[in-house]
């Protein structure tokens, strides 16, 4: 088989690996017991927000809703009463103007500081009853708007209220009910329209004031509004946003546009905000799930953390370049040099160098990572100060600036100076000894026999014949250790505080963000895969006889 042949193979078994990566994490998420939508949940989360997540996963579709309802995203924030105005397009081009209210009162309105305070302001009406915070009418509606008063002692109440048509602005004394604190106006409005007021409470010395608004609606021909809403400001998601939701039929032909407009305290005005038929999310079947998935993986789409709401893809980019710099740098300067001594220890076998060096790999080979860390940084960094305590570098610790050019790369070297030290000093005693013991058997064998009966030189029977055929054990140690590259030492990054993919694992796992956790193990696995694929070729380079 030729050389051609056989790397063709190897990718096409590649990539066949790869394949059975995806099916098994998709498996093992999709099928373990529960619901997998509970990795989405988290404290304080809206529905909404879990949906969208579910969604981007592949797991969830959106499906139009049932109902004639319409909602959309306004600005909002500020306290006052806020005027909704609503116009319903329907398909043969008739349309109807709705109006509504919201009222965004704090739960204690407190003028002066332990002073009069205007609490539970409530609106009623037929057919409704009390509503805090969304009052809307039809025309000559009977309306009772109700507030209490505390914090004073025989308080009062005055209503100072605005009408549309024709303009007037009226005052009314509020008629105190049997509860102390308790006051009850009663209104009649014969015109539509947006109603804003001013109420007054307190006594001589202490007082308190509020706005608030109601909308009235005539009778709109052909459109009837069955509810409206406008919320969002608890819990805040995003910040400033509220949700306007209207609820409207139409009797001649299907709604077509749905538009709003909103007047607000403080001259705040948004026009032609859109309303859309909402969307709820569905779960997908496994045979539309699995097809999403799989192109998601395959591009580096793999979510938004949980914890950070940042991209995981750019999350992983700037860790894992850290990660390959340190634990890169170790597996090659300490297998290069484990090769290197293995082999010299055993050509000279049985002599004290063996015996010396044989003693010390093993005294550093049992020697806990984390032990020889601290050891390190109580030595040269605590004791000596020769080197930083933590971190990557590259910036000026005493104005953060950040350095550039050989400068940054010189602070950069001396933070990894300790962490490099650590890895290389305990992996390579594993090397000298896995090289050494391969190097033994090799020796053993005829054709070093022959080699040396023809009177090639020793060097030459050493590293053509001997330490060639010993790499093979070694290279097949070296793909397995390459996965613990891009995973990272997740002791020596957390005891040398190094910002790579290792601390960046566990932290994600104890946290349960589930995005971070599945690119990283699939990372892992990409990378073990491709590791193991370059130890193929390496095997096919150093002996010829795998290809047979």
């Amino acid at each position: 088989m030729r050389l051609r042949t056989y790397l063709v193979r190897r990718a096409i078994h590649t990539v066949i690996t790869l394949l059975v990566v995806l099916v098994l994490l998709f498996v093992i998420f999709r099928l373990m017991p529960g619901d997998p939508t509970r990795f989405f949940i988290a404290p304080g989360q809206p529905p909404q927000v879990r949906d969208e997540i579910c969604v981007n996963f592949g797991l969830c579709k959106w499906v139009p809703a049932a109902g004639n309802g319409y909602e959309g995203q306004v600005e909002a924030g500020e306290f006052g009463p806020y005027n909704i105005s609503a116009t319903v397009y329907d398909t043969l081009g008739n349309h109807g103007n709705f109006s509504f209210a919201y009222n965004f009162i704090p739960d204690f309105f407190d003028w002066r500081s332990g002073g009069a305070k205007i609490v539970n302001v409530s609106f009623s009406g037929p057919g409704w009853s009390h509503l805090p915070s969304v009052p809307d009418a039809a025309e000559n509606d009977a309306i009772t708007l109700e507030v209490q008063v505390i914090g004073v002692t025989g308080p009062t109440a005055r209503l100072h209220l605005v009408k549309p048509a024709p303009l007037a602005n009226e005052s009314f004394d509020g008629t105190a009910q049997a509860t102390p604190g308790y006051f009850q106006w009663l209104l009649t409005p014969a015109a539509p329209g947006f109603y804003w007021g001013r109420i007054e409470a307190g006594n001589a010395t202490r007082t308190a004031n509020v706005t608030i608004g109601f909308a009235v609606n005539p009778a709109v021909s052909g459109f009837q509004l069955v509810e409206d809403k406008f919320y969002g400001y608890q819990p805040l998601f995003p910040p400033s946003t509220a949700i306007v939701s209207i609820n409207v039929t139409a009797s001649a032909a299907p709604i077509f546009n749905v538009t709003a407009g909103v007047q607000g305290p403080g001259g705040f005005v948004q026009e032609d905000v859109r309303l859309y038929h909402p969307f709820r999310a569905v779960r997908r079947s496994l045979a539309e799930q699995f097809p999403i998935y799989f192109m998601q993986m395959l591009t580096g789409n793999f979510g938004t953390s949980f914890q950070t709401k940042i991209p995981v893809i750019d999350e992983i980019s700037i860790r894992i370049g850290p990660t390959i710099l340190l634990f890169g740098s170790a597996v090659v300067i300490s297998y290069l040099l484990g090769v290197f001594l293995g082999a010299i220890l055993a050509w000279r076998r049985g002599t004290k160098m063996e015996i010396s060096a044989i003693v010390v790999s093993l005294f550093f080979y049992s020697m806990p990572v984390f032990w020889f860390g601290l050891v390190l940084l109580w030595f040269f960094s605590y004791t000596l100060h020769i080197f930083p305590l933590q971190g990557i570098g590259g910036f000026n610790p005493t104005t953060g600036d950040p350095y550039s050019g050989f400068q940054m790369v010189g602070d950069v070297l001396w933070h990894m100076a300790l962490p490099l030290g650590n890895l290389v000093i305990l992996g390579l005693a594993g090397h000298v000894l896995l090289m050494r013991n391969s190097m033994l058997e090799v020796m053993g064998e005829d054709y070093i026999l022959t080699a040396k009966a023809k009177g090639l030189g020793e060097r030459t029977v050493m590293y053509k014949h001997a330490a060639r055929n010993a790499l093979l054990p070694v290279v097949t140690a070296l793909a397995i250790s390459i996965g613990g590259v891009i995973s990272g030492g997740v002791l020596t990054e957390t005891i040398f505080s190094w910002p790579g993919m290792g601390a960046f694992l566990v932290q994600r796992t104890l946290q349960q963000d589930f995005p971070s956790v599945q690119a990283a193990f699939f990372i892992l696995a990409v990378i073990t895969i491709l590791a193991n694929t370059v130890a193929d070729v390496l095997y096919a380079y150093l002996d010829p006889r795998v290809r047979l």
